[in-house]
């Protein structure tokens, strides 16, 4: 099995610590390559919004300033069974270099091009804050993967209080550690059995929403020229 695991900082912190817990139950199963992204190091510059990735077709853009960094990410991503996306809470939101990430993808969004790839995989949500804010992200990072067209979404979320894991009450650091591996295994079950899992409804319903809008643009649209091919028109 392949899992690509986005890592929202660079920073081995709380939220790395809970990567660590979910590959460890996600291990016991068995063996799983993990494809490991870092940001920004992997992706160290912001979309340009140049349109590129719009105007021209593919799922990152043939002409994108920064297509040394986003094509191999999302090779990665799509030759990946699952994909597991790690965001501390900055600000009481995602980190900046999230949201660059997602920006670059844009374009893969089901009201533009989709990659098929994407609506037969499963994600993991996980997010960590010292304080609040948890929630947003993970709604956030949530949104933009349904947008991909992901199936199913597993989501986790806590409040630390404190600046290091090790650094919590034991009862508190076992009740978390023990949801992160109940959250795993459900990914990890979701993600084995994605072929076998009926299509995701929201999905399924946005795709039906953008339908008469993406009829209605010119033939000429990169958008409408790829729906038409993959015959949703």
């Amino acid at each position: 099995m392949n899992i690509c695991v986005i890592h929202g900082s660079n920073r081995k912190g709380n939220t790395d610590k809970t990567i660590d817990i979910i590959k460890e139950q996600l291990n016991s199963f068995e063996e799983i390559k993990y494809f490991d992204i870092y940001l920004p190091k992997d992706l160290p510059r912001f979309c340009e919004g140049c349109f590129a990735c719009m105007s021209t077709g593919d799922y990152a853009g043939q002409n994108c300033p920064n297509k040394q960094f986003t094509h191999p990410i999302m090779e990665k991503l799509l030759i990946s069974d699952g994909i597991i996306v790690a965001c501390p809470c900055y600000a009481l939101a995602e980190t900046g270099q999230i949201k660059a990430f997602f920006d670059h993808f844009a374009c893969a969004f089901i009201i533009h091009r989709p990659n098929e790839e994407m609506f037969d995989k499963t994600a993991f949500v996980v997010s960590t804050a010292a304080g609040a804010g948890t929630g947003r992200v993970v709604s956030t990072i949530s949104r933009n993967l349904l947008f991909w067209g992901i199936k199913r979404i597993v989501k986790c979320k806590f409040n630390i209080r404190t600046d290091r894991w090790e650094n919590m009450q034991e009862q508190r650091r076992l009740k978390f550690e023990a949801q992160l591996k109940r959250k795993a295994n459900r990914f990890y079950k979701l993600t084995k059995n994605r072929y076998k899992i009926s299509k995701s409804l929201s999905v399924e319903v946005l795709r039906i929403l953008f339908k008469p809008l993406i009829r209605s643009y010119p033939d000429t649209n990169p958008d409408k020229v790829y729906w038409k091919s993959k015959g949703w028109l």
